[in-house]
């Protein structure tokens, strides 16, 4: 009699849906994208889940497929909510953002004020030459990047001198807090000047950071600009060019 092999032959393993693990993923997806790939994963853990039960020897994943349904149809759920979240706090977080970067310009304001007050202590209370004075100061600037915006860092230097300071010493000032030292600039433009070297837009601004002789500095006003000293010694500017 012949021999008979009469062990069993091992039922191949069931695999894993990939629709059920793509559902599940584009689920999760769908939650941190706003439900942008939601709906494909709903679609694809409804499409995944029939075959699973279809072919329950073979696919396996039933667990992943519903599961990525459910998160999926979270996701798009929560679409509304998440626009109208965006909607509300965007904004608010554009303004904080503007809000800080006005916050490290004035700094940065400050900081040079510190430094042409230190040249002025060692050169006889003189103010830097205008035409040059970045230059000047950079032995006494610690980072060159306050003389720049942080709103666009790499568009170059932000900030010009009140031209009409050349030749004057510190004390002889007699309305410190109302001189003009420095002042927020185009990019790139003069060292020094006045009221012409102002970013562009005057009525649109809300305020233009200027650091005063005293060592104060401020966001003034378009309406305001007409207040301040640009010439020692003479009233303030009766208009603005």
């Amino acid at each position: 009699m012949d021999n008979v092999n009469s062990s069993a032959q091992p039922l191949p393993s069931a695999k894993t849906s990939g629709m059920a693990i793509a559902s599940l993923v584009l689920g999760i997806c769908g939650i941190l994208t706003c439900g942008l790939s939601a709906i494909i994963g709903l679609i694809l853990g409804i499409v995944g889940l029939c075959a699973i039960n279809k072919r329950a020897e073979q696919l396996k994943g039933k667990g992943l497929a519903i599961a990525g349904i459910v998160t999926s149809a979270i996701a798009i759920v929560l679409i509304p909510f998440m626009a109208i979240f965006m909607a509300i706090f965007i904004p608010s977080f554009d303004s904080a953002r503007s809000q800080g970067m006005k916050i490290v310009s004035m700094n940065n304001a400050k900081q040079l004020c510190l430094t042409m007050a230190l040249y002025c202590d060692e050169n006889d209370g003189r103010f830097p030459p205008a035409e040059n004075w970045p230059d000047v100061l950079k032995p006494y600037i610690g980072n060159e990047r306050i003389l720049t915006s942080p709103f666009a860092p790499e568009a170059g230097r932000v900030w010009a001198m009140n031209i009409h300071l050349k030749d004057w010493k510190l004390r002889d000032i007699k309305q410190p807090a109302q001189t003009v030292l420095i002042f927020e600039s185009r990019f790139n433009s003069p060292p020094a000047g006045g009221l012409e070297l102002l970013p562009e837009g005057t009525q649109k601004r809300k305020c233009y950071i200027i650091a005063f002789v005293d060592g104060h500095v401020d966001c003034v006003t378009p309406e305001r600009l007409d207040e301040l000293i640009w010439m020692p010694g003479l009233q303030p500017y009766l208009e603005v060019k």
